[in-house]
């Protein structure tokens, strides 16, 4: 005879050090926190210098007939959309860290002057 297990799942309620997985998991260890700091400052580079790829991606681009033509269609598509893509991956990234400093900066100046106000 055949038995069926419990039906019902115990992993959200597994413990794991005093915690449940889901609990543990949505805590953000202070070392993570210290590493998107370390990174804000380079939001604004990273950016500028995405824009300026993708701009410079764009002002090749009547070039690419030529390259297609001398060395092959499917490697020139290629070697361009990777460029563009990786372009515009580091602007968005850029565009992030800046965005999250900003809220970073508002939230903390939003709690201080709570609480110099309640003084």
């Amino acid at each position: 005879m055949v038995t069926r297990a419990s039906s019902h799942s115990l992993d959200a309620f597994t413990v794991i050090g005093g915690q449940t997985r889901a609990s543990a998991r949505s805590r953000q260890l202070p070392q993570q926190h210290g590493i998107d700091d370390d990174l804000a400052p380079l939001g604004i580079p990273a950016l500028a210098l995405g824009l300026m790829l993708i701009g410079a991606g764009l002002a090749f681009l009547p070039l690419m007939r030529g390259w297609a033509g001398d060395y092959g269609p499917l490697m020139v598509c290629t070697a361009y959309i990777l460029y563009l893509s990786l372009a515009v991956a580091l602007s968005v990234w850029g565009a992030h860290r800046i965005r999250d400093h900003r809220r970073s900066v508002s939230y903390t100046s939003d709690a201080a002057q709570s609480a110099h106000s309640r003084r």
